[in-house]
């Protein structure tokens, strides 16, 4: 088992750092859930047009700042002097990975232009051991499998659907990745269920279920003894496990 995932019990993970209770993907909202008793924080990566990976989720500015513009567009000179909430400042991964040395992430890389120049980062800060790496894109993880192979790796969406069918035993195969992050419902099929929990755990995996701000849902997952709950809220469930 990866260092990313050795740990008991369910893990709090601050999606964004905590969005609702804080200033999404700034260093001031991974602060913020930091201080709460957050070991993990879930965030993204853009990459700026000459090359640099930055906190980001949203292809273009539009949702923050206004701005229709895509993220990959702007150098990172110009990125470097945007301000979020009209206060805060959009963080690289260099310099958040350097900031919190203690802290575990879950980063979802967003494009397949940011895939190498965020693993030369992870690298360059000797970050591999607290990084998990997410996609929505199996090819993405396909790269990051073949370029840093001690790097943790939650599955994509192929890797979800081969083991959700081998959980029933329609496929024989081994599936890559060493942890799920998945939604309770996609395309109208309930995914999160005892038993699909219960098969994850047999095949010595953990399962990480996003993203969940509500009382009823988090409920639920801690009763079917899931490893982890991404959300927006950490107070919040904090307050719920205590």
């Amino acid at each position: 088992m990866k260092d990313y995932l050795k740990y008991d019990g369910i893990a709090v993970l601050a999606h964004r750092g905590g969005a609702l209770e804080s200033y999404e993907n700034t260093l001031e909202s991974f602060d913020y859930s930091i201080g709460l008793g957050c070991k993990y924080i879930e965030t993204d990566v853009q990459l700026s047009s000459d090359g640099v990976p930055y906190i980001f989720h949203d292809e273009d500015l539009k949702r923050l700042t206004g701005s229709n513009r895509p993220f990959h567009s702007h150098l990172s000179s110009e990125i470097n002097d945007i301000k979020l909430f009209d206060q805060f400042k959009i963080p690289t991964l260099e310099e958040t990975l350097i900031t919190f040395p203690n802290t575990y992430f879950q980063i979802d890389f967003k494009s397949d232009e940011v895939v190498l120049p965020a693993i030369d980062i992870i690298r360059k800060t000797n970050s591999i051991n607290r990084i998990c790496i997410a996609s929505f894109d199996s090819d993405r993880l396909e790269i990051v499998r073949n370029e840093l192979p001690d790097v943790c790796l939650s599955m994509g969406p192929r890797e979800v659907l081969a083991l959700l069918l081998k959980s029933y035993g329609l496929n024989k195969k081994d599936v890559p990745g060493d942890c799920l992050q998945i939604p309770i419902y996609k395309y109208g099929l309930k995914l999160v269920t005892k038993r699909f929990v219960d098969f994850v755990h047999s095949q010595d995996l953990k399962i990480m279920v996003w993203t969940i701000n509500d009382k009823k849902n988090m409920d639920y997952l801690i009763s079917l003894g899931v490893d982890g709950i991404i959300t927006d809220k950490p107070k919040f469930l904090f307050d719920l496990i205590k």
